[in-house]
């Protein structure tokens, strides 16, 4: 993933979930976060596919439960 990329994904992670603009989003996991409960989830999966250009399955979406999953997800897919 490019730095770019990162630095996109991490925008989304800050602003779909309410995280200070200087937050570390790299180590955000759904269990850990208080605000990533399922409607955020779903906006989070929303955001991705619209700040990337991508359909994401529901079946990995419901994977996508770290910002470093989302990260290889995303890598995976050649974004």
């Amino acid at each position: 993933m490019t730095q770019e990329n990162e630095r996109k994904l991490a925008e989304v992670f800050r602003a779909v979930l309410s995280l200070g603009p200087d937050s570390d989003v790299t180590g955000v996991r759904q269990l850990s976060t208080p605000a990533w409960d399922s409607l955020a989830h779903v906006s989070l999966v929303a955001a991705i596919e619209s700040e990337f250009g991508i359909s994401i399955d529901i079946a990995d979406s419901l994977a996508l439960t770290s910002f470093p999953a989302v990260k290889l997800y995303l890598e995976e897919q050649g974004g």
